[in-house]
């Protein structure tokens, strides 16, 4: 699991969290919180975005809990197999209370600031520790920020909003697919980026093995037996545009750190007998025209090789 599926995996979980857990921890306070405990029905949960961020009418519903994701740190481990991933997380209280003076209204917003946090802190943990888990949750900061009015512009005096800090320590997959390419910079003219139709490829021939769509990842498939059996892997690009002639072709090979090149012209031809082809090998195709017309055009094929 990447750190992007960790960081939905912790805001996934922390809205269920919080719909079993919270409301169930406000309603059975000793000490109730005025304009919340009385209001736990009516509570929103709501993940993804600082509420100061949203217009006022657009929080018609309160006591009400956001949580937003405010940066984040990251290690890797001593072998460069995971990635730890620290998450810090706001949890943004909003409460209402006018039977008393504002002061009370802030106090129930910081009461259910960190109430919310703890409930994070005590739930939130994976069981496991392996890669793509959270294994390590704190409230940092159980008072982050003053708590204040919510929305001074609609003198809601009586509507506040507090902020608690909790981090979420995660531990995740290092994705390294490491992908070969020439390294010459070539500014030439303008690069127009189009869709395009498929390439085809085949073994001594130009078709058989597969196709692939342009500006996407492609699988093409094959055997040891038909691999041994070859004298090239031909590809060929012309299928895919109207190229101008002599538009160059670069096949990119990353596990052999080399390119082969050719025009669109004819079929380019990737000898086996230099460059093995192999179970999870990864290519990338790329074809430029000459820019003549006063914008060059550009297009990429991403390939991986599945050997059986």
């Amino acid at each position: 699991m990447g750190v992007a599926a960790v960081q939905r995996h912790i805001e996934d979980k922390a809205r269920r969290v919080w719909d079993g857990y919270l409301r169930t921890r406000l309603e059975g306070l000793t000490d109730q919180i005025p304009g919340v405990s009385d209001r736990v029905g009516a509570l929103r949960i709501a993940v993804g975005v600082d509420p100061l961020d949203l217009p006022a009418s657009a929080i018609d519903t309160l006591p009400r809990i956001d949580l937003y994701c405010v940066g984040a740190e990251s290690a890797y481990d001593i072998a460069g197999t995971n990635l730890d991933a620290a998450f810090v997380y706001h949890v943004a209280a909003i409460a209402q209370y006018d039977e008393s003076d504002p002061s009370a209204a802030a106090r129930s917003a910081s009461a259910l600031a960190c109430e919310s946090a703890e409930v994070l802190e005590q739930y939130l943990r994976d069981k496991t520790g392996v890669a793509g888990c959270i294994w390590r949750v704190d409230v940092t900061a159980p008072v982050q920020v003053q708590a204040g009015t919510f929305d001074v512009s609609e003198t809601r005096v009586h509507t506040m909003i507090a902020t608690s800090e909790v981090t979420v320590q995660t531990r995740t997959t290092f994705a390294d697919s490491p992908t070969y390419s020439d390294l010459t910079i070539d500014p030439g003219n303008p690069t127009l980026f189009v869709q395009l139709a498929d390439i085809t490829s085949g073994l001594d021939a130009s078709t058989g093995v597969g196709t692939a769509t342009a500006n996407r990842l492609s699988t093409w498939t094959t055997t040891t037996a038909a691999l041994a059996g070859a004298t090239s892997l031909d590809v060929d690009a012309s299928p895919a545009f109207a190229w101008g002639a002599g538009s160059a072709v670069t096949i990119s090979m990353s596990r052999h750190g080399a390119a082969v090149t050719g025009t669109v012209d004819a079929d380019v031809s990737v000898p086996l007998a230099t460059y093995s082809i192999l179970d999870g090998d990864r290519w990338l195709i790329t074809v430029v025209d000459d820019g003549t017309d006063g914008t060059r055009t550009l297009a990429t094929w991403a390939i991986t090789w599945s050997v059986s």
